[in-house]
């Protein structure tokens, strides 16, 4: 799971409510594919359990992604479900994130989601691969600090 900083947030949630805004979306979410919830739009007239959404959305996935397996496809990259009146949108992003977009089929329509997704996916890619360069540079840094070299009897003095 990507460890956010407040700022790093910011902008994930102002780049899907962007995405929300211009898709006229209900709610665009992006969890990665363990089923963590990383981020979503703002959008207070979407009202369901986001963590519990999220864990589904990424069984149905790994689910959709072994079926593609045993066809004979090697990658499944997007993913679309509906109901009555919405529909789901699902992409993958590198392979770890997926991105969700949930819109009422009377206020748009799964051409608009996949146009406006594209305009905002390479946003989207670049700011989590600096947020994984991030973590990645603070994990190092964690690892070339040698405890036995730490005086820990005069570090509290």
């Amino acid at each position: 799971m990507l460890s956010l900083r407040p700022e790093e947030d910011e902008k994930l949630r102002e780049l899907l409510t962007e995405l929300n805004r211009e898709s006229k979306s209900k709610i665009v979410l992006l969890i990665d594919k363990a089923g963590q919830l990383i981020s979503r739009s703002e959008s207070p007239a979407f009202s369901s359990d986001d963590i519990t959404f999220a864990s589904l959305t990424a069984g149905n996935v790994a689910a959709s992604e072994a079926l593609s397996k045993l066809l004979g496809d090697k990658n499944l990259n997007h993913m679309f479900t509906e109901t009555e009146d919405e529909g789901i949108y699902m992409i993958l992003i590198d392979d770890k994130y997926i991105l969700v977009s949930i819109f009422d089929k009377n206020a748009s329509n799964l051409g608009i989601v996949r146009v406006k997704i594209k305009k905002y996916y390479g946003k989207l890619v670049e700011l989590l691969r600096q947020i994984e360069e991030r973590i990645e540079s603070e994990s190092s840094v964690t690892e070339q600090i040698d405890v036995e070299d730490i005086d820990l009897d005069t570090l509290f003095e």
